[in-house]
């Protein structure tokens, strides 16, 4: 359903406030990213391991021609993985670094929607009261119908992804 699908910028929506962000299951969680860091959303393929990768590296896999590496989300957020099933997608993000442009995966349990939420539609991360948790990585929380849906700020997540996740020193990939 999603293989080799590109999302582009080039699609045809009302001018106005709303950010666009792919919705997808991840732990139990439903979760949205800003689409301007997704590249593409394929089948999951095998992930080779890497020696002395990062341990938040799976490993890499092979997209057209090109080894992108592949992160485990779930831990940077601290959830459980899910079940690999059927729906599983992986997710090529892009994100520019001091080092320049930089790709990298993440696998989702289920891949739902691309939606438009405007900046009323969300809601701030309770903070108060949770000692010294750190919501930074969280954008804040869209309904639908009576789901929530966290939306995750990837630039703080992986905002030094270039040179944290630079393998080519090591392993001669990239």
């Amino acid at each position: 359903m999603f293989e080799d699908e590109v999302l582009t910028d080039e699609t045809d929506v009302e001018e106005d406030d709303s950010s666009t962000y792919l919705t997808f299951d991840l732990g139990g969680q439903t979760l949205g990213v800003d689409v301007r860091y997704v590249r593409e959303i394929f089948d999951v393929k095998k992930i080779t391991p890497l020696p002395n990768a990062p341990s938040e590296v799976l490993g890499v896999v092979d997209v057209r021609g090109q080894s992108v590496p592949i992160v485990d989300l779930c831990r940077h957020l601290g959830l459980v993985p899910g079940d690999w099933a059927e729906e599983a997608r992986m997710v090529v993000l892009e994100f520019a670094t001091p080092l320049g442009h930089r790709q990298m995966g993440i696998q989702a349990d289920r891949v739902r929607n691309v939606d438009q939420i405007p900046p009323s539609g969300i809601e701030p991360i309770p903070r108060d009261g949770y000692g010294h948790w750190n919501a930074d990585v969280l954008l804040g929380l869209s309904r639908r119908n009576e789901d929530l849906v966290v939306l995750i700020d990837l630039q703080n997540i992986f905002g030094d992804v270039g040179e944290e996740l630079d393998l080519s020193a090591g392993a001669g990939f990239f």
